[in-house]
């Protein structure tokens, strides 16, 4: 799913969520809030997540939040000097998390599994750091990479 926020409830009803159901949805919306003047902000935030109201509008689907905090010519063999970047994702369905998981390692991302859908509170911010360092710096060639030690 990769919609603008404000279309992506009108999206899913057009598209028919019993059409959804028992399949593997990756959700890569963020509740952008567009302002004159102003950076974007969250619409959604705190007690709540795009990546929770999408797996409401799709009940039946299994969500999982990845390719959020990315641009997309980085989503497929993404190439960094420091080495591969990392894709933070979640959701209720661990198989489906594993899934996408395995499609990230595929394109060359490693991969932050953060759990349940409630995590799309912290990965949404995430994306906020992402978009507005791309807007003040003029370029989105760059990713997030966890390091461990």
């Amino acid at each position: 799913m990769a919609t603008l926020w404000s279309g992506t409830e009108n999206a899913i009803k057009l598209a028919g969520p019993a059409n959804l159901a028992g399949k593997v949805v990756i959700d890569t919306t963020n509740p952008l809030l567009f302002r004159p003047n102003a950076m974007p902000a969250l619409a959604v935030g705190a007690n709540d997540s795009a990546g929770e109201q999408v797996q409401r509008w799709l009940p039946g689907a299994r969500v999982v939040k990845a390719f959020n905090s990315v641009n997309h010519a980085h989503m497929v063999h993404p190439s960094f000097p420091g080495g591969p970047p990392d894709m933070f994702l979640c959701g209720d369905d661990e198989t489906a998390r594993e899934q996408v998981a395995a499609i990230c390692r595929d394109l060359g991302w490693g991969v932050i599994d953060m759990g349940g859908m409630a995590a799309a509170r912290l990965l949404e911010p995430l994306a906020l750091i992402y978009i507005q360092t791309a807007i003040r710096t003029g370029s989105w060639d760059y990713a997030f990479k966890l390091l461990k030690a």
